[in-house]
């Protein structure tokens, strides 16, 4: 079973087990929408097709947060911009469950934010 006791589905043998070679491309990550670079980043962990999101996502100007785990994106300048923090309104993005709904991605805005730069993730590894 997979986690939350939902059942995991048999799996066709035309079904493809690998990705396709186009996703080495780091081109195409360009022309995929936010919510296929979050779905890449969040469930293919240590991949190259992390990798290649999370570099499309600081390229589009997101910032990752190491404490919470989560890509923020500044709607509007800081209010306040220091040596070590800002504080203003970013967009985020959150996995919602709710009663009766499977849950899903939703963009959300946070208001009067306190963005440390210690948790700021500044470098990608080389690869």
């Amino acid at each position: 079973k997979a986690p939350g006791g939902k059942k995991f589905m048999a799996v066709p043998p035309s079904f493809p087990t690998v990705p396709a070679s186009i996703f080495e491309n780091p081109a195409i990550y360009e022309k995929f929408e936010l919510e296929t670079l979050m779905y890449i980043f969040y469930y293919m962990p240590g991949t190259f097709h992390q990798y290649l999101a999370a570099r499309e996502l600081k390229r589009q100007a997101w910032r990752f947060h190491k404490n919470y785990l989560t890509w923020f994106q500044r709607y509007t300048e800081p209010t306040v911009n220091t040596e070590t923090y800002e504080r203003g309104t970013y967009w985020y993005f959150d996995y919602v469950l709710r009663e009766g709904y499977d849950g899903g991605w939703q963009q959300k805005m946070k208001e009067d934010f306190l963005f440390n730069y210690e948790f700021l993730e500044d470098e990608l590894p080389s690869r």
